[in-house]
C-alpha cells in the first residue's frame, strides 16, 4: 500500500468537500495534526476512523486504501446494467407468480373456512374442504419456496458483482 498515494487521496476527497484541516479534524474528533500526517503519507489513520471517512465522503474503504476511485470499465458496467436488467425481469415475473399463488391460497382458505361447518354432511364437502386446505397449503410452501430461491439468487448476484468491483 503506497501511504502517499492513500494521504494524497484523502486530501482530494477533502478539498472536494471544501473542508480545512481542521474542520475535518473537528469532524473526527481529532487533531489537526493527525489529519496533516495522514494527508502527507506519514502514517495512516486508524481502521475505525477509516471507515467513518469512506462513509464520510461516501466511498468504499478499499478505494481510500487504493488511493483511488475504483473505476468501473464500460464493458463491465454494461454486463452490471445489463444484469440488473434480467433480475428486475424476474424479479416482476416472481413477484406476479407469488401475488397469484397467494390470491389462490385465499380463496382456497376462504372455501376450506364456508365449507368446515358442514363437515361430514357430504363426501363432497368433506373432498372440496380437503381439496382447498391441502392446495392452499401448497400454494403457501410454494410461494416461500420462489421467494426463498429468488432472494438466495439476489444474494450470489451481489457476491458476484462485489468479486467483479474489486478487480
Amino acid at each position: 500500500m503506497d501511504q502517499i498515494k492513500v494521504g494524497t487521496f484523502l486530501k482530494e476527497l477533502r478539498n472536494e468537500k471544501g473542508l480545512t484541516q481542521s474542520e475535518l479534524a473537528d469532524t473526527l474528533f481529532v487533531s489537526n495534526r493527525s489529519v496533516s500526517r495522514w494527508e502527507k503519507g506519514v502514517n495512516l489513520p486508524d481502521i475505525d476512523i477509516l471507515i467513518e471517512l469512506a462513509n464520510f465522503y461516501d466511498v468504499e474503504l478499499i478505494e481510500i486504501l487504493n488511493g483511488q476511485r475504483s473505476k468501473m470499465d464500460e464493458k463491465v458496467e454494461k454486463t452490471a446494467l445489463k444484469v440488473a436488467e434480467l433480475e428486475n425481469k424476474d424479479k416482476e415475473r416472481i413477484t406476479r407468480v407469488i401475488q397469484v399463488l397467494s390470491i389462490v391460497s385465499v380463496i382456497l382458505m376462504i372455501i376450506s373456512y364456508i365449507l368446515s361447518d358442514h363437515l361430514g354432511t357430504n363426501a363432497i364437502v368433506d373432498f372440496v374442504y380437503g381439496f382447498s386446505s391441502g392446495f392452499s397449503f401448497a400454494c403457501m410452501v410454494l410461494v416461500v419456496i420462489v421467494a426463498t430461491g429468488w432472494i438466495y439468487k439476489i444474494l450470489d448476484l451481489k457476491k458476484r458483482l462485489a468479486k467483479l468491483d474489486s478487480h
